[in-house]
């Protein structure tokens, strides 16, 4: 839920609210705050049936790269993340709830995932994506009572959450065919064979990361990260790649959202409200 509403090209910025414009945009360590104050609330809600739940220290998550890294600096020091990765996958390996769910006998283990996600009869969600996809949903016990303490009716949020974070691709789908772009990356693609990379598309250089890193040491692979990071950053400052994006988003995102925008809307308003009510229930809870 942290990262869902990224924005694919991750480029602009929200302008503060006015009478008729959306609330201003959350932060990354906005959704910390929001995903701490879901946790507590399950804290309490599993609390009431009699099971312990800790609360995992929150980290603000890596930062997204949208289509294109372009911060050296921060290449220099993160790569594509894969460091940052494994962190937070260690960490969930050692979170307390799970040696505790395991410790529990069946019957009480039986319970614990009752009281947390609903039984084999916890409502299916189904929403119809806009470019005609679907997403499913089952949520129940804690996991729903938290969820709609915070942003209210289920089903309503569910379905205006999976809108919001799947426009994106369709406005990225129409800038990708726009001359405009395809000039720029190639320019870019120019500047990375300049640099000893052949790659046509920064998505190209993340699908062949697995590949080029695979037994190496964390160390060695995230060398080979910052180097492809690096250039990839360099590249695209150097052609204004971001710029070119930018515009283009500002010119295509309001078409392509724009039959959607009474729903964005709401959205947009109803996750500010739930930010508010996670930061008292964060000063409120221990």
């Amino acid at each position: 839920m942290i990262a869902g509403h990224v924005l694919a090209l991750g480029l602009l910025t929200g302008c503060g609210a006015g009478p008729s414009a959306p609330p201003t945009p959350l932060t990354q360590a906005d959704y910390v705050v929001l995903k701490r104050a879901e946790l507590l609330l399950i804290r309490d809600c599993m609390q009431e049936y009699g099971f312990w739940y800790w609360v995992p220290k929150m980290w603000e998550p890596s930062r997204g790269f949208g289509f294109v890294l372009d911060d050296p600096d921060w290449a220099r020091e993160h790569g594509y993340g894969g460091l940052d990765r494994q962190k937070a996958m260690q960490e969930k390996r050692d979170d307390p709830n799970l040696a505790y769910r395991d410790s529990l006998p069946a019957s009480r283990r039986a319970r614990y995932a009752l009281a947390m996600s609903g039984g084999d009869d916890v409502k299916v969600l189904t929403v119809h994506l806009p470019d005609g996809g679907t997403i499913n949903s089952a949520l129940g016990g804690c996991q729903l009572s938290s969820s709609e303490e915070l942003y209210g009716n289920r089903e309503r949020w569910f379905r205006l959450d999976t809108l919001a974070s799947n426009i994106a691709p369709l406005y990225m789908r129409e800038i990708t065919k726009d001359a405009r772009f395809t000039a720029a990356l190639s320019s870019w693609s120019r500047c990375m064979r300049g640099k000893g990379h052949a790659y046509a598309t920064p998505p190209e250089i993340r699908a062949a990361l697995p590949g080029l890193t695979d037994g190496l040491a964390p160390a060695q692979a995230h060398a080979v990260e910052v180097k492809l990071a690096v250039a990839e950053a360099t590249c695209a400052r150097a052609i204004s790649l971001t710029s070119t994006l930018r515009a283009l988003q500002a010119e295509y995102q309001p078409k392509v959202e724009g039959p959607h925008a009474a729903s964005l809307l709401t959205h947009a308003r109803l996750l500010r409200e739930a930010f508010e009510r996670a930061e008292e229930i964060n000063h409120s809870t221990p």
